[in-house]
């Protein structure tokens, strides 16, 4: 029974694995460290506010078979342009910048004395490899490995921390002064928490994937139990990497590293310095296998929504014209039109990302620079393609939002079109 149960789970999990990358491990740790446990209640909203967002990618998918990239076509060409523009961040930037903290973590645990950009190659092919070798089914088993290795490991430092922490005369709700770099920061962390918004995208892949793999669709309930436990899990992770910070560097007044990687390694030689030299592997080991869960989630993500793009772009007049499929038929078409090229975008994202490594470390702030604010930019925009995509006459009445989720989701498009005017005003413009 209990084999039956997980077997249902996998999406959920792939969606936390790609959330608590750099955007738990350094930033929710960050901001514990800078601010103790004021940002909760933001962190909290930022959630919340973005739910409706990323559970649409799994609704829609189980309502129609199709993902949501299937949707932004039948909205027009804008809503195309917009996504292919976060992808394509996401697939060479984003990629890249986790390959360099994931490798930059284990040359540091591992004390290997050889180039930066010479670890990150390695790094980025063993993961390709893994992707090439096998299919959904094995990308999901060995994400989920790593995801609860990680989640085991992180408890266990967080117990540890809790129980060696002295917090008796120190303040942990300090005020924040609203200055442009704490503005900045806060922005950065609701922006980026739990993840992009494009990554309802990635869920939407998964879920018809999943299903091909079970042989049929995904129930409704099935699957929003296995994105509602991914979901909580995220936001959990996110509590406790900002009690790690809060306890670990805020308490104890650490100046806080600058930097994804020498932040990260910070972290872990405090946990040594705080806690006692074999907690190091444990905090070292999990933050290994966050990052290399988050890279891979990331490698396998971009390739499948290229390839649907693609897809699209040379069937999809065919597929319009085409009679009425059963669901688990539709799904299949989905899943096979993707799979043509992912092979091929998988090949070319690792190009791309190891040209970037190789001869653009000089300007990667500026890469970075310009990935998130595509976050930030396309992420209202998104969210409301999303919004447009369940409400559309591809789902059915009944599995369309309802008109409390629909408030919720309009909430959370209206906020974060308002944090992006103000990334604007500061990030770009200031």
């Amino acid at each position: 029974m209990l084999k039956n149960i997980s077997s249902k789970f996998g999406p959920g999990i792939l969606f936390a694995a790609s959330s608590v990358g750099t955007s738990h491990l350094v930033q929710s740790t960050r901001a514990g460290a800078e601010f103790g446990f004021t940002l909760a209640l933001l962190i909290l909203f930022t959630c919340l506010l973005k739910y409706p967002a990323f559970r649409f990618g799994t609704d829609y998918a189980v309502a129609t078979g199709k993902t949501l990239i299937d949707a932004y076509f039948k909205q027009g060409r804008s809503s195309v342009f917009v996504y292919i523009i976060e992808v394509l961040a996401t697939m060479f930037i984003a990629a890249s910048a986790v390959t360099v903290v994931c490798a930059g973590l284990i040359s540091s645990v591992l004390a290997i004395d050889v180039s930066i950009k010479v670890v990150s190659i390695g790094v980025l092919l063993f993961c390709v490899a893994i992707l090439l070798g096998g299919s959904y089914a094995r990308f999901e088993k060995i994400t989920t490995f790593f995801v609860s290795l990680f989640m085991v490991l992180i408890c266990i430092a967080v117990a540890l921390a809790v129980g060696k922490a002295d917090i008796s005369s120190v303040n942990l709700l300090p005020a924040v002064e609203f200055e442009q770099s704490n503005i900045l920061f806060i922005i950065a962390v609701a922006g980026w928490m739990p993840t992009v918004v494009g990554a309802s995208v990635w869920q939407s892949l998964w879920v018809c994937a999943k299903s091909k793999q079970l042989g049929r669709p995904l129930t409704a309930a099935e699957a929003r139990f296995d994105f509602n436990l991914g979901y909580i899990l995220t936001v959990g992770l996110a509590f406790g990497f900002l009690l790690l910070g809060a306890l670990l560097l805020y308490a104890k007044n650490v100046t806080v590293a600058e930097g994804a990687t020498s932040f990260a390694t910070q972290l872990i030689s405090i946990f040594t310095q705080s806690i006692g030299s074999f907690a190091y592997f444990i905090i070292a080991i999990a933050a290994i296998a966050v990052m290399i869960s988050t890279l891979l989630t990331i490698l396998d993500a971009s390739p499948r929504a290229v390839g649907s793009v693609f897809a699209l772009l040379k069937n999809g007049s065919e597929t319009a014209q085409s009679a009425p499929r059963s669901m688990h038929a539709q799904i299949i078409d989905t899943v096979e039109h993707e799979s043509h090229y992912y092979r091929t975008f998988l090949i070319i994202q690792c190009i791309g990302c190891s040209l970037v490594i190789l001869f653009f470390m000089s300007s990667f702030k500026v890469f970075i620079d310009f990935a998130t604010s595509v976050a930030f930019l396309t992420a209202p925009i998104i969210a409301f393609m999303n919004h447009k995509a369940m409400i559309s006459a591809e789902v059915a009445t009944a599995a369309r939002p309802s008109q409390l989720m629909r408030y919720w989701s309009l909430t959370g498009i209206t906020v974060m079109a308002l944090f992006g005017l103000v990334y604007i005003n500061f990030g770009l413009l200031g």
